[in-house]
């Protein structure tokens, strides 16, 4: 019988080492007989784990439709939104914070913040009905205090791969943290500087990657940076979703 290790599982399936820690826990994978070793049974299983949490199933939801031996039945991300925004109604700080981490502990990096988090977070900074600056506020914080927390617990993996998040444009409070949040979840600790000040951040030679962070454009000093760190032969990359050359100085220091 072929087996394959954690590392070639999680290449092939696009999933992360503590997603199957957390699936074979909840009992939603054949057991093992070693630790590192995964069939192609194992391999189907995670195949489909993948592909409904993709959908927004939460992990009970999965449990249940293996139970009955049917089709999951769930609301998606509809449901997962509308989750999230009784919590930032209702909720206390602490069932918020509980509501967050489920969330982070059922779906991938990816999943959790393309799928749900970035959209709420869109509209939530375009809602302007009674309660609107309470709700943005509490979201705020909350997306903070789970990047706080990931990050913390990256830091103390020896497998994680350091990595160095510099904000070099943001259009609000939340994207940098997203995205700190969505690394984490790839595997790597991450450490962030959020400032966003149109000047290079200050890294340590520890960070085996980079990646500046644009929300809205880049300075031209940003772009100069970027450009002699490629060609210097470092491991640099821009993302974000506005990566044009267009964005000023003080602009960049008052959007953060």
């Amino acid at each position: 019988m072929q087996f394959h290790t954690t590392d070639t599982v999680c290449a092939i399936t696009g999933t992360h080492p503590a997603n199957l820690k957390r699936w074979m826990k909840q009992g939603l994978l054949t057991s093992q007989q070693n630790a590192d070793e995964w069939s192609n049974a194992h391999l189907s299983e995670i195949h489909t784990l993948v592909g409904l949490t993709a959908t927004g199933a939460t992990l009970n939801e999965i449990r249940q439709g293996q139970q009955d031996a049917s089709s999951v039945k769930t609301y998606g991300w509809a449901a997962r939104k509308g989750d999230m925004l009784w919590q930032l109604e209702f909720g206390t700080p602490l069932s918020l914070s509980r509501q967050m981490h489920d969330m982070s502990s059922n779906y991938s990096g990816d999943d959790l913040i393309i799928n749900l988090l970035r959209p709420l977070s869109v509209w939530l900074y375009a809602d302007h009905r009674q309660g609107a600056a309470r709700r943005l506020d509490r979201f705020e914080k909350t997306v903070k205090q789970q990047a706080d927390k990931v990050m913390r617990v990256s830091s103390r993996s020896e497998s994680s791969v350091p990595l160095f998040l510099e904000a070099v444009s943001v259009l609000d409070k939340t994207e940098i943290w997203l995205e700190a949040i969505r690394l984490t979840a790839l595997g790597f600790n991450v450490a962030v500087d959020s400032r966003a000040t149109g000047q290079p951040a200050i890294k340590t030679a520890i960070h085996q990657h980079h990646v500046m962070w644009c929300g809205a454009g880049i300075s031209q000093v940003m772009q100069d940076y970027y450009d002699q760190q490629s060609q210097d032969g470092f491991p640099v990359m821009l993302s974000g979703p506005d990566r044009n050359l267009h964005f000023s100085q003080t602009s960049s220091s008052s959007a953060a």
